[in-house]
């Protein structure tokens, strides 16, 4: 079972020093943040990880504008051409797959659905068909609605399109639909967290209230064959000063979803 967690875990640490100790914990890939979100650096942080001996199993799309995909103005355009560059960067530095939000909820908020789906699926399909010619996976989050993933993969037919299980997106906002399940064909990644079914704390496995034998149950059904990959930070776990000390906790809560 490879392991892999997010490059930023919650410690206000140098990116060189974050994917050191990734490695050093005993995980073998990390997930970037493709957006200077914390760090203004990341476009180097591919080399950081491997020479730290890392896999980079993909890299995460700016997601701030989300919800302006699907309107036809000029935000929305701004918002696929940055994400059009984002698969054009994954190409330059051979990033398998980006994961791209549909959307962009507010906290524990769901989203409104648009009137229409027209102008964000036909922009979907433009990152699709790039990602196509340059070889490089878009693996779709789910968030708050289902209704774009259904619009989506209904809508798309692409060997490049996939899907990303968010564990603690699924818990807050869809806990009575198997989405796992649904698309279980299509996936490509994995966002492991979690949380109460109220809050999206994006915490460590075991900290919430997360049915984790029912999900390694329905994982192990689709024969994944992708990292087990955490999406958390230190939340419910400040006490812990020593980041090493957390990797150490992320480790563990991965390795007991299985056992």
């Amino acid at each position: 079972m490879k392991l892999s967690i997010v490059d930023w875990f919650g410690y206000n640490l140098p990116p060189q020093e974050r994917v050191k100790l990734i490695k050093e914990a005993g995980f073998s890939a990390v997930m970037l943040l493709w957006a200077d979100y914390f760090d203004e650096d990341y476009r180097l942080f591919p080399e950081y990880a491997r020479q730290a001996g890392l896999e980079v199993e993909n890299a995460h799309a700016p997601y701030m504008n989300a919800n302006f995909l699907w309107r036809d103005n000029a935000v929305g355009q701004g918002c696929l051409e940055e994400l059009l560059a984002c698969v054009e960067d994954c190409a330059w530095h051979e990033i398998p797959t980006l994961v791209m939000h549909p959307e962009n909820k507010n906290g524990s908020e769901a989203v409104a659905l648009p009137e229409s789906y027209d102008v964000g699926l036909d922009r979907i399909k433009r990152i699709v068909e790039l990602a196509e010619r340059m070889n490089v996976n878009v693996a779709i989050e789910n968030m708050s609605r289902p209704e774009f993933l259904a619009c989506i993969f209904g809508g798309i037919e692409s060997e490049r399109l996939g899907f990303c299980f968010d564990s603690g997106h699924c818990h807050v906002f869809t806990p009575q639909i198997d989405l796992l399940t649904a698309y279980g064909d299509k996936l490509m990644a994995l966002h492991l967290h979690d949380n109460d079914g109220k809050e999206d704390w994006h915490t460590l496995p075991f900290s919430g209230d997360i049915d984790w034998k029912d999900f390694a149950e329905n994982l192990t059904k689709l024969h994944y064959q992708g990292n087990i990959a955490l999406e958390v930070g230190c939340e419910k776990f400040q006490h812990i000063k020593d980041p090493r000390e957390f990797l150490s906790f992320a480790i563990a809560s991965a390795e007991r979803i299985f056992v």
